[in-house]
This record gives C-alpha cells, sequence and structure tokens, in this order.
C-alpha cells in the first residue's frame, strides 16, 4: 500500500482583517491620545524653518507605499510572543517619555514620543517584520517636528559664522575686496552685507536633510552607501548657503540693493536645485567608484580527481557511425 503523495500547502494569501484592524484601532487611538500635543505642530510649520513640515506626512505615506513588501502581511497572524513583549516595552517607553515631558513642560520632546510609541504600537501587532519594513518611515517623520529651542539656538551663531567665513573666502578669490566683521561683510566702499539669523542656511539644512533622507530610503544601495547620502546632506547645505550669500554679495556689489533683494529673495528656488544637482554628483560617482562584484568562480568545477584515469561520459562521449561495410559484434 502506497503513501498518498504530500501536498505543499501554500501560505494563505487572505488578508489578515482582524489583525490589520486592530492595528489601525491601535494607531489611530495613539493620535487621538496625543493630539493635544500634535495639533501644535501648525503654528511651527507656518515659520519657513518648517514649512517643509506639511509634507512630511504626505511623503511618509509615498515612501511606505515605495517599500511595500508583501511578506507583511502573510506573517501577521504568526507574531512570536517575544516580539509583542517588545512592542509593549517600547510602547511604554514612548508612553513614560511623554510623561516626564508634561511633567517639565517641553514641548517638541512630548510631541517627538510619538514616534517610539508608534513603533512599539507596530512592534506588538505586526511583529518584527513589519517594524523594520515601518522603521525608516516612522524616523522620517522626525522632520515634521522643530528643533528644541536650545538646539536651534545653539546651532544659529556656528551656521551664521561658517556661512560668513565661507562667502568671504570665496568673494576673496574671485577677486572682490571683501573682508569679514563678525557677522557682516565688507564689500570695497559699499555698506555691509550682514548675515543674519535668517540667512544662517538652518533653513536649508532641515529642509535638504529631510529630502536627503528620504532618498536614502528609496534608492536601491547598499546601507553603507545610504548613509553617506544621508550624512553629506549637511556638508551640501553648507555650501549651497555659502554659494547663495556669495552670489548675493556679487550682486549686490554691481548692482546694488535691487541686485542684492533679487538674489536674497529668490534664493530658495535656485539654491535647493543647485543641492539637488550636487546630491545627483555623488549619486553618479558612489556609483561608479563601487560597483557589484560578479560571483566568482568556482574552482572545482571541472575538476577531476588525480590518480585515476579519466571515464568518458556516455552521454558526452562521440558516436561512431557503422560503415555499411564494417561487420556487427555478436
Amino acid at each position: 500500500m502506497q503513501d498518498a503523495p504530500v501536498q505543499s500547502v501554500e501560505p494563505s494569501r487572505e488578508l489578515p482583517y482582524d489583525t490589520l484592524i486592530a492595528l489601525g484601532g491601535l494607531l489611530a487611538l495613539l493620535i487621538y491620545c496625543f493630539w493635544n500635543s500634535l495639533s501644535l505642530l501648525v503654528p511651527y510649520w507656518d515659520d519657513p524653518r518648517y514649512s517643509h513640515g506639511w509634507l512630511v506626512p504626505v511623503f511618509a505615506a509615498a515612501l511606505l507605499w515605495l517599500r511595500w513588501d508583501p511578506a507583511v502581511l502573510q506573517r501577521l497572524d504568526s507574531v512570536p510572543a517575544v516580539a509583542r513583549w517588545w512592542g509593549v516595552g517600547l510602547l511604554m517607553a514612548g508612553l513614560s517619555m511623554r510623561l516626564i515631558s508634561a511633567t517639565m513642560g517641553t514641548e517638541v520632546p512630548d510631541m517627538v514620543s510619538f514616534l517610539p510609541s508608534a513603533a512599539g504600537v507596530v512592534l506588538l501587532v505586526g511583529g518584527w517584520r513589519m517594524l523594520i519594513w515601518t522603521a525608516p518611515v516612522i524616523a522620517f517623520l522626525f522632520f515634521m517636528f522643530p528643533l528644541p529651542y536650545t538646539v536651534a539656538d545653539a546651532l544659529l551663531n556656528p551656521l551664521q559664522k561658517i556661512a560668513t567665513i565661507g562667502a568671504t573666502y570665496l568673494l576673496q578669490t574671485f577677486g572682490y575686496g571683501a573682508f569679514r566683521e563678525g557677522n557682516k561683510i565688507l564689500i570695497g566702499e559699499l555698506k555691509p552685507l550682514e548675515v543674519v539669523e535668517a540667512c544662517s542656511g538652518l533653513r536649508m539644512l532641515t529642509v535638504f536633510t529631510a529630502m536627503t533622507a528620504a532618498v536614502a530610503i528609496v534608492i536601491d544601495r547598499p546601507y553603507w552607501e545610504r548613509a553617506i547620502l544621508f550624512f553629506s546632506s549637511i556638508p551640501i547645505a553648507l555650501a549651497v548657503n555659502i554659494i547663495r550669500i556669495t552670489l548675493t554679495g556679487v550682486g549686490y556689489y554691481h548692482g546694488g540693493d535691487p541686485w542684492r533683494e533679487f538674489f536674497h529673495d529668490y534664493a530658495a528656488w535656485y539654491m535647493m536645485a543647485i543641492a539637488a544637482l550636487l546630491l545627483w554628483l555623488e549619486i553618479s560617482i558612489l556609483g561608479k567608484l563601487f560597483v557589484d562584484a560578479p560571483p566568482a568562480a568556482n574552482p572545482m568545477r571541472g575538476a577531476r580527481p588525480t590518480g585515476r584515469p579519466s571515464k568518458p561520459d556516455p552521454i558526452k562521449a562521440p558516436r561512431h557511425r557503422e560503415t555499411s561495410g564494417g561487420s556487427r559484434a555478436h
């Protein structure tokens, strides 16, 4: 009696609606609990430095769609208990961060505590596979929050100084008689060109860093190349801001206040294009310098053990035709 053939059971392709409903319900409940702090983002997004915050949730949804992994849904019904306990711990850590921030009266950390709480809910319901899929997008949501006041205030003076020194150096390199006096640039006998806080490059730094993070998430490159792209956004943003101030100084030298105002007011339009061009050049250079190595050939392929005469392969051995007058062996 022969055994019945064993048929392979394919994983079910039906959507686990109960798990998805639980995930959506917990996320909606989390947003409701954080709404009093998340609603405070609107005044910050009206600030030109953080005006990109309106687009961050839209980009996050697009990134989530671009990173879609069908294997995530197939494993929602088999989440190990250990992953769920880690999710509970991460959720408790986020809620504790919010409780401490509310007690200390710190507004921005209270908002940011939404991110580890959301990651905890995803891990609790979807397991490690879903967390790996959504973690870059959850981290990208960090760019919709403003910088804490102490951090922004600590960055303004160094950024102003770097922008002033760099622009003065470029103007001197191009043959202009430029000198630095604090955060002011003296160009010939003209009035000083002042590099105010709005010209420090903080807005350019935050916007371009967010854009580079989105590119690093979706680009098909190794993780170390993505890290290089992301961290290179800082020097690129600083360099582009220095170029903007230099062009403003050149326009001010040759055309006076009208040209100075033109380069200053319309800088955001062409500076972001220059930054994107530099980022594209960096990606192209990295693609030329580092290429994927071809698979190594197996050195043992085709080798025969020594000591024994090789036998002809009966399949590949040539067959001799019988001649019409030849005898056949009996």
